[in-house]
């Protein structure tokens, strides 16, 4: 039986703003999260290299202070795997990562190393949107990946954001 869910990428920055609770990104993080957990068919994908980019909040960095909170909340993420799929990094999505880095120069475009890992990752598990605030990865058009790359985005986020 194939599986009908549709998948949507989480990059790094994504879980950060849910982290921080940016105000702008609230309602559509907290509608997708909300859609994920009763199972109407969405599966958010992230590549676990996410555990280490998301390691802290702005605000711990910022004043140079760890908040247990903060990671409780972090952990809470990669914890419930009904929400957050996590895919681990193999070596199929690291030479297609490599692959990808070698086409940013032939493109004569840049690429950071843990964004083409987030992406051959999402190539990788066929999803349909890969969801970013990473302005520069969202210029990521030039490779032939199967999937948009755009803001978080929902056709029914939440008015009021908790």
């Amino acid at each position: 039986m194939l599986d009908q869910s549709r998948r949507i990428y989480w990059d790094s920055c994504v879980f950060l703003h849910y982290i921080e609770g940016t105000p702008e990104w609230m309602p559509v993080l907290d509608a997708l999260l909300e859609e994920a957990s009763e199972s109407n068919g969405l599966v958010i994908v992230t590549s676990s290299v996410s555990i280490t980019e998301v390691a802290f909040a702005k605000i711990e960095k910022d004043g140079k202070a760890l908040d247990s909170n903060v990671e409780a909340a972090i952990d809470s993420l990669w914890n419930d795997r009904s929400v957050v799929k996590l895919v681990e990094y193999n070596e199929i999505i690291a030479r297609d990562a490599r692959s990808l880095l070698r086409q940013t120069v032939q493109n004569g475009r840049s690429l950071k190393p843990m964004d083409a890992i987030h992406l051959a990752t999402a190539r990788n598990r066929m999803v349909e949107d890969f969801h970013t605030t990473d302005g520069p990865l969202k210029q990521a058009t030039w490779a032939s990946l199967g999937f948009s790359i755009r803001d978080p985005f929902t056709q029914k986020p939440k008015l009021f954001s908790t």
